[in-house]
């Protein structure tokens, strides 16, 4: 995983000749395929933990859903190739038969966009654009997460055989007045899209204004460095394909789309970061007396009456055999001043997974489970009462300010780490990058 990473490196370095001449931006505007108002509640699709059960059920029932882009239907017999081949040639007539009927509307002329959505009773507003891949590279955009190469070919397959760029990369960053100015100024307008989907509301503003677009390059140029957040495998799969693609254009100048990756930039006080509960399927040798004795020598562990929703760092809620307790993790776990060992899941991981059930690796163990923040603990505590799992583990959510500690020190946070919200609409804003 970190190899991929690296290789990377290595190969944008080879390049040098190519990349050190371009004078872009940071961020650039590109002409957006957004979904034509009468039919956008119908097209934008949310993606996250979508199965193929359900694609194919959106599919029959809505025609103009996005997951046409996704999973197409192959109805055609004859068409040869594989059924990788026809899939994507399908998704391309899909796409190109969306953008001739009107149901997607590509701009006349490129903007960045502002995004706000309102949900749970949150309003989220960031800049939806495209960030060079050279900023990726050189980690201008600094990295917090490591990634597989198995998810990273996946995606530069589906970005080469479509050119499709849909699933933004959300990017962090502090606050400045110059660019905080550009968006107070947009939303006092009418905005160009405005939806609700059934637990939000989506507003779309275009910043095309020649003026304003420079005033927001120039913010953006200032920066002295900015986070991702969630999005890193689409990041690297974006910058791999762009480095091919550049050794392919023998007249590449660097203004090319596949230079850049699609990006919502949202400052660090309009990120919601929620946590990812842990499930374990057993106690390992332990039985429930001997297993509470073992957390006992690193943590304060205490029953309780109710259900524990962490609210401070180092405590966690433990669920098992019908009862709650409270854990308050020891001094001597965490004084490290390390920014990766003092986060509570890196606590959770040596002082329980690890040194009491033997889980080394929690990426590939069948025996962890995980569960996002937005899921109600009742549901959480419902997989142990079914059987399903032995143990639930609620925790506290990891700051924005340990991210970007850890980030900064060059170190990788444990997988699971962070639930990022907003989660995006896929076929809201498209940048296509052939």
């Amino acid at each position: 995983m970190e190899q991929s990473w690296l290789a990377s490196l290595l190969i944008f370095s080879n390049l040098h000749k190519l990349t050190l001449t371009i004078q872009v931006p940071r961020i650039k505007p590109f002409k957006g395929i957004l979904p034509n108002s009468s039919y956008v509640k119908q097209i934008v699709l949310e993606v996250e933990n979508l199965s193929l059960e359900t694609a194919k059920a959106i599919r029959e029932e809505n025609p103009y859903s996005y997951v046409n882009m996704l999973v197409p239907k192959l109805d055609n017999k004859f068409l040869r190739g594989s059924k990788r081949e026809i899939a994507y040639k399908k998704i391309n007539e899909n796409f190109e038969e969306f953008l001739e009927k009107g149901i997607l509307i590509r701009d006349t002329v490129p903007c960045h966009y502002i995004y706000q959505v309102s949900h749970r009773g949150i309003i989220q507003t960031g800049i939806w654009t495209s960030t060079c891949i050279d900023d990726y590279l050189s980690n201008t955009v600094k990295k917090h997460e490591l990634t597989r190469a198995d998810r990273e070919n996946a995606l530069i397959d589906y970005l080469q055989q479509t050119g499709v760029d849909a699933n933004p990369v959300l990017i962090t960053y502090t606050e400045t007045k110059a660019i905080s100015s550009v968006i107070e100024r947009k939303l006092n307008g009418t905005p160009d899209l405005n939806f609700k989907t059934p637990d939000a509301e989506h507003k779309l503003w275009k910043v095309a204004d020649v003026a304003e677009v420079e005033e927001l390059n120039k913010a953006f140029a200032e920066l002295p460095v900015s986070y991702i957040a969630d999005g890193h495998h689409r990041a690297a799969a974006a910058s791999l394909l762009g480095i091919e693609r550049r050794k392919l254009n023998l007249k590449h100048t660097g203004t090319e789309e596949y230079n850049f990756f699609t990006s919502v930039y949202m400052s660090t006080d309009q990120l919601q970061i929620l946590e990812f509960n842990r499930l374990v399927k057993d106690t390992g040798h332990y039985f429930k007396e001997q297993f509470l004795s073992q957390l006992s020598e690193n943590f304060n562990v205490t029953v309780s009456e109710t259900v524990i929703k962490p609210g401070q760092l180092h405590e966690f809620g433990m669920y098992m055999d019908h009862t709650w307790y409270r854990l308050i993790a020891l001094p001597h776990t965490y004084r490290k001043g390390n920014p990766v060992a003092d986060l509570d899941v890196t606590l959770l991981q040596d002082y329980v997974f690890e040194l009491i059930l033997k889980i080394n690796d929690p990426r590939t163990d069948p025996r962890i489970g995980f569960v996002g923040g937005t899921t109600p603990i009742d549901e959480l505590a419902a997989f142990v009462n079914n059987g399903e799992y032995a143990v639930a583990f609620t925790l506290f959510p990891t700051s924005i300010e340990q991210l970007i500690k850890v980030a900064d020190a060059g170190e990788v946070m444990p997988p699971k780490s962070t639930w990022f919200e907003p989660k995006f609409q896929a076929g809201l804003v498209i940048h296509q990058i052939n």
